[in-house]
């Protein structure tokens, strides 16, 4: 059996830049169809199931995201970065999640009654129990997923994704038509992931030479891992705190508000995150040692990324509330104020995703320990400060402290690999001044001028749909005012692109 990954991941191809664009582009689709998917299927699922179900489901699922972690051990970063002896740290791979995985699952059956007595509900406990099989299920996927990106392979994307969530979203809306409230979330979960673990490995076209596994292989592997794990550990730890805030102090509806706030607010980080750095961190890895090479292509990176998460950050500030209303209904409203104070989180996590991607290819995934304990840190302890005041502030206090840790991302890079600090401010700042003169427009029209409770159908739709053109044009000019050679960039990028379409 040929190497998983030789063929031409060892070396940095001629054209790794048009490989990079490419899969960026590819792969963002991708995600773009599969939330697209998603969201057809959560605004009738917001009509089928109460915010409580989402709540219960949340709770019950507290325990998922960082055994999910955990299981892993860093595996997949071990495997994309790694440059030798692939064969063997593959099927060492396998192994060792396939250990873990049952480990942790069992871990988190056991703590199930634990998480039902903290959210006083039996329900939630019986739901974190039947849950912990997903991380079982969820690790069998991790080294063809890791194979699949070092290939610069994008089936996870294009495929995988759009099919599980299809998967999801059939059994989920089925069995909540039929009155199962969170549980038809849960039969949900596991019709998706289980078709995942069936489409990672026939898609990767690969099968591991167990014999070739070794003690030796796996403490290489955990070495490099271990930082990749603690950092994403912490960071995951932080994603749940919302659960033990809300659904402890505010309960299961003010949790499901919340949830369906951050998967509106998420949507653009992630579509971003999905489109760039699924391809970033193996190619930045394959020019780590080139250090000219490497700072040139981080900072045009950094450049269309800041464009692209602070334009998202204007948006979801000035159409948060409308666009939640409109597609969920008014019983989400408060979610939909929340989305406004979820703004930065966007634009912020954009420039630490990067940044993590950078530092991870530099061979310091140690730092990333450092990065999210700031944000894991601050996010958690401004959401308490919050929950005392409500939903919005909540919100509110992940925005501040993901902005924090995002500014220290920035100065870790300058620090450490040795990037120009004062380049790559100069690559944020006019995305950040676009996106306040945007922001300053569409607010108070959406806020004075139109009156999003009345909005209803087509008359809806179109309304935000102008509010967002307009906000798109009052970034650009603003982006033509304060840096009229990216503007130019953008506009000459956009030109390539509509010829690329037309001659397909």
């Amino acid at each position: 059996m040929s190497d998983p990954g030789r063929d031409p991941d060892d070396v940095a191809p001629a054209g790794l830049g048009r490989t990079v664009i490419r899969g960026v582009g590819i792969a963002g689709s991708g995600y773009v169809l599969a939330q697209a998917i998603t969201l057809g299927f959560y605004i009738a699922l917001a009509r089928l199931a109460a915010p409580e179900d989402f709540g219960e489901f949340a709770a019950g699922s507290v325990l998922i995201g960082f055994a999910l972690l955990v299981s892993e051990t860093g595996i997949m970063a071990a495997l994309i970065q790694r440059r030798s002896r692939l064969e063997e740290a593959a099927a060492t791979a396998v192994l060792t999640t396939l250990a873990s995985g049952t480990f942790f699952a069992l871990v988190a059956l056991a703590l199930s009654p634990l998480v039902g007595a903290y959210f006083e509900s039996d329900k939630i406990g019986e739901i974190a129990a039947v849950m912990s099989g997903i991380i079982f299920l969820r690790t069998l996927t991790a080294v063809p997923d890791a194979l699949l990106q070092r290939r610069f392979s994008f089936v996870r994307r294009i495929v995988i994704e759009p099919t599980t969530v299809l998967a999801f979203g059939i059994a989920a809306v089925i069995a909540t038509s039929h009155g199962l409230g969170a549980w038809g979330l849960v039969i949900g979960q596991y019709a998706a992931h289980t078709l995942e673990v069936f489409l990672c490995w026939g898609l990767a076209k690969w099968r591991p030479q167990l014999r070739l596994a070794s003690f030796g292989m796996w403490r290489e592997l955990v070495g490099y891992g271990r930082h990749v794990l603690a950092a994403s550990a912490i960071l995951r730890v932080g994603e749940q705190a919302d659960s033990l805030w809300l659904g402890r102090f505010l309960g299961t509806a003010a949790l499901g508000q919340f949830r369906y706030a951050m998967r509106v607010a998420s949507t653009p980080y992630w579509a971003l995150v999905a489109g760039a750095s699924f391809v970033l961190f193996p190619a930045f890895s394959r020019i780590a040692t080139e250090p000219g090479r490497f700072e040139e292509a981080f900072m045009r990176s950094l450049r269309w990324m800041a464009l692209a998460g602070f334009f998202a950050a204007a948006i979801v500030l000035g159409l948060g509330e409308p666009l939640t209303i409109f597609l969920f209904g008014d019983v989400w409203q408060p979610a939909g104020i929340a989305v406004m104070a979820l703004c930065m989180y966007t634009a912020a996590g954009v420039l630490s995703s990067i940044a993590s991607e950078a530092l991870k290819a530099h061979g310091r995934p140690d730092l990333l320990t450092r990065m999210h304990t700031l944000t894991t840190v601050l996010s958690a302890a401004l959401m308490g400060v919050g929950v005392t005041i409500g939903l919005s502030a909540v919100a509110a206090g992940i925005s501040i402290g993901w902005s924090v840790s995002a500014v220290y991302a920035i100065h870790l890079l300058s620090t450490t690999i040795g990037f120009s600090l004062r380049r790559m401010w100069g690559e944020i700042w006019p995305a950040a001044i676009a996106a306040l003169v945007s922001a300053a427009v569409l607010v108070p029209l959406e806020q004075i001028v139109l009156d999003a409770a009345s909005r209803d159908g087509i008359e809806a739709a179109a309304l935000i749909v102008a509010e967002g053109l307009a906000g798109a044009v009052v970034f650009l000019a603003a982006l033509w005012v304060v840096k009229r050679g990216t503007a130019r960039e953008l506009a000459a990028g956009a030109r390539s692109l509509h010829s690329r379409v037309r001659g397909s």
